[in-house]
């Protein structure tokens, strides 16, 4: 009965007050969440910002670069996905949830045993009605009365564990915080981040330092004199620039900060296309020096000055380039990238003419000699002195540009082609006054400069003085006032010869020239006859007591600048005496010659003797025997030696009595040869001193002849006929030396040469005495002569003297 009474009572609504408690619980829950989720996705997006920023900031500090914009959309795209996450995971899908009244009530009985199931059953009953029925009235209202006696002691706050929660607000509020200070203190930085890491642009950070890649030098090699042509900056094109192949180049960069904030070393970090990675210092060089503002990009607070320095660099990989280089530069915070220098081929002169117009003077139509004509250029070419010429050059690149240096004029020629490129340039040189170098460095349309200038050196051939090469021939010291000057010789020039001429001059003050005829092959030979000269002109004659000076001279056609060339011969200064004079001192030659004849006949006897010695030791040799009285005797001669000296063995004698003959043998061979060559000096001193007579007119017929026919002729038959025949037949002899029957019979031949020999000496001696004698009573008469001339010329003046003094008594 009391199961359907209960059915049919009304249930009752669950208490407001209890009502009220549940429904803070569950506005606290979803607050709590809200809370929790946000400072999760607050926290993450601040940790995010810093380590982005750091990411992208703080390497520049070390010289790197920031992150590109690629990597900067990859992080952002993380940090949007992982908020999502957040939002989704911590918020969204606890927040939205339903939360019972019984999930409640378990939430309160759990913090509040002082319930003892009375709310969870108070508000479990209200909300199912249907399981009441199980349950006695008086018992769902105890556990009313009890669930509204214990609420009223509920905190709902108590019922959260709040550290986590703080915690996590604390992390956004610190973080939100540190980038609200951020923001407000360094508003341009926090701008730059938030467009760089949220919008995704690329401006850059500031930077303490600013670094500019200036361009690079070419080194070139210097080309002597120790003297090396100036490099040449060369700029690069976004990031790029070519070099020969082999180049040495020298990076050049700058750098803008202020005064304590320039680098002391830039750093370059390069990698070759070989595969070759490195880390080199730049060096500083120069002064820093003060710019403007205008000048760089960095921004100084206030009036802080901005200073610029220069950095170069030459080395590896730098110095001598083989593969392209890619590389950065690094300075203090600011990194310069994506630099690259290319390898090509060097620009070269692979080809030259030299057109040339010749001196006018070389010049001859009819022989087709020097006329105008082009040549192939070629080391060490030549061309006259004088010469103008246009060098036509041809290169293997196409140029833009091509600098002609000078190194003795210290000028340099630019030549530049009017539609930007060509291959081939050319360049005049009006006249070839000297040696010309020129060095020639070329700039190709890649902007390649040549590392080492192509030299071109084209040598002046000086025009030479004309070379006179002449003799006074029979001409001696002194000449008598006629005499008769003959001059034989050459006089050639390299090109040709205008005129020659002999300069005679007389006691230095008087002089006069007389021209010399040339024939073919420059062949001269011409006199000059005094006497004749006098007859022509009394005040050029020769007198007794002059110095007379004879120089032949002649002039080339050079008819450039300083006019022609004149060559000179040997200067002849002659003494000017009378014809006895000349007599005597002749006489005193032939005097000399005598005695240097009467010499060479005894060293011809000598040899004469040595034979005779040789023959001798051949027959002593041939006829001992061991025993023989008189082989003793030659044994004790060959065997004389220091007292102790052992006694020589038959073989050693026979030895060194072998070694004796052919020493003399040979010294007759040596003396033969050298007699010879001194009898034709002597043959040709005598036709000299007969030729002088016959140029200065003192010769007689029979002078003449007795010193060609009896002296100068037979001393060259016996040296052309008798001294051939006696050298022969001494090599006959040295020859036959180890037969001692034929050196024997060879001896005797020599010996009997020798005394032909000897014989026909003595008989040309004999005419050399003849005409000494003939001399002497030649001089002995002439000073008969002379003292009569001086007895007339005392009696004349005694007789003057007697005459004036009877007219004055």
């Amino acid at each position: 009965m009391s199961n359907t009474t209960m059915s049919n009572t009304t249930t009752p609504e669950l208490d407001a007050r209890i009502r009220r408690v549940l429904g803070a619980l569950r506005w606290r829950i979803r607050a709590y969440v809200w809370l929790e989720g946000l400072a999760l996705a607050v926290v993450w997006l601040g940790l995010m910002f810093w380590a982005a920023l750091a990411v992208d900031y703080l390497p520049i500090l070390v010289g790197a670069s920031e992150l590109s914009r690629a990597f900067r959309a990859i992080v952002l795209l993380i940090v949007a996905v992982v908020l999502g996450y957040i939002l989704y995971q911590w918020v969204f899908r606890r927040a939205f949830v339903r939360m019972a009244d019984h999930s409640m009530a378990v939430l309160l009985e759990r913090r509040y045993r002082e319930f003892q199931d009375a709310l969870v059953t108070s508000v479990e009953m209200k909300e199912r009605p249907d399981h009441a029925t199980d349950f006695s009235p008086e018992m769902l209202t105890q556990a009313d009365e009890q669930a509204l006696a214990a609420i009223r002691g509920v905190s709902v706050g108590s019922v959260f564990n709040t550290g986590p929660l703080l915690w996590k607000l604390a992390g956004a509020s610190l973080l939100a915080l540190t980038i609200l200070a951020f923001g407000f203190l360094q508003s341009d930085a926090f701008a730059t981040a938030a467009k760089r890491l949220y919008l995704l642009e690329n401006e850059p950070w500031p930077r303490r330092v600013q670094v500019e890649v200036v361009g690079i030098e070419v080194l070139r090699a210097s080309l002597g004199e120790g003297k090396a042509p100036p490099p040449q900056l060369v700029e690069f094109e976004d990031g790029r620039i070519r070099v020969a192949r082999g180049a040495s180049v020298r990076l050049n960069v700058r750098a803008f900060a202020g005064a304590d904030d320039l680098p002391e070393t830039c750093t370059i970090l390069y990698r070759t296309e070989d595969g070759e990675r490195g880390r080199v210092s730049m060096k500083k060089i120069g002064q820093m020096r003060q710019v403007s503002r205008e000048e760089t990009t960095i921004s100084r607070a206030g009036d802080e000055a901005v200073y610029s320095q220069k950095y170069v660099y030459d080395g590896k990989p730098f110095k001598g380039v083989l593969s392209t280089i890619e590389f950065d530069v690094i300075g203090r915070d600011h990194r310069m990238s994506d630099y690259r220098v290319d390898v090509v081929d060097s620009p070269t002169i692979v080809g030259a003419k030299l057109n040339c117009e010749f001196p006018s003077y070389l010049v001859n139509k009819e022989l087709d000699l020097w006329l105008p004509r082009e040549i192939d250029y070629r080391s060490g070419v030549q061309l006259p002195l004088g010469t103008k010429l246009t060098i036509a050059a041809q290169a293997n690149k196409e140029l833009k540009k091509v600098h002609i240096y000078n190194p003795e004029t210290d000028e340099t020629t630019t030549i530049e082609f009017p539609d930007g490129k060509g291959r081939e340039f050319a360049f005049e040189v009006p006249s070839l006054d000297g040696n010309l170098t020129l060095d020639v460095t070329l700039h190709d349309a890649d902007n390649v400069i040549s590392e080492r200038p192509h030299r071109l050196h084209i040598s002046a051939i000086p025009d030479e003085p004309p070379t006179v090469a002449v003799r006074l021939k029979g001409i001696g010291m002194a000449v008598t006032p006629d005499v008769l000057v003959p001059i034989e010789g050459t006089i050639q020039d390299d090109y040709a010869v205008e005129r020659a001429w002999v300069a005679a001059t007389v006691n230095e003050a008087n002089s006069r020239e007389f021209p010399v005829p040339i024939a073919s092959a420059g062949a001269v030979k011409t006199e000059v006859d005094f006497r004749e000269v006098r007859n022509q002109d009394e005040q050029f004659a020769l007198q007794p007591g002059d110095k007379l000076t004879l120089t032949v001279q002649a002039a080339d056609k050079l008819d450039l600048a300083g006019g022609p060339n004149v060559g000179s011969g040997d200067k002849y200064q002659l003494d000017v005496v009378t014809p006895d004079a000349l007599l005597a001192l002749l006489d005193q030659r032939e005097y000399g010659l005598r005695m240097r004849f009467l010499q060479i006949i005894d060293e011809v006897t000598q040899m004469r003797d040595d034979l005779v010695r040789v023959k001798a030791e051949g027959l002593a040799d041939s006829s001992a025997e061991p025993g023989d009285a008189d082989s003793e005797s030659d044994a004790e001669s060959l065997n004389a030696a220091e007292p102790g000296d052992t006694r020589l063995t038959p073989e050693q004698r026979a030895q060194r009595l072998r070694s004796l003959r052919l020493l003399r043998t040979q010294r007759a061979q040596t003396q033969s040869e050298k007699s010879a060559q001194e009898i034709s000096g002597v043959a040709l001193s005598f036709l000299d001193i007969r030729q002088e007579l016959v140029n200065n007119r003192v010769d007689t017929q029979d002078r003449k002849d007795r010193l060609k026919d009896l002296v100068a002729d037979p001393l060259l038959l016996i040296v052309n006929n008798l001294f051939p025949e006696l050298d022969s037949r001494l090599k006959t002899l040295e020859a036959s030396l180890d037969d001692r029957e034929a050196g024997n019979v060879a001896a005797e031949a020599a010996i009997a040469q020798a005394n032909d020999v000897l014989l026909e000496l003595e008989a040309v001696l004999e005419k050399m005495i003849d005409i000494q004698d003939f001399n002497e009573i030649i001089a002995e008469v002439r000073a008969l002569l002379e003292a009569q001339e001086k007895l007339l010329e005392q009696t004349k003046s005694e007789q003057k003297k007697s005459v004036l003094q009877d007219l004055f008594k």
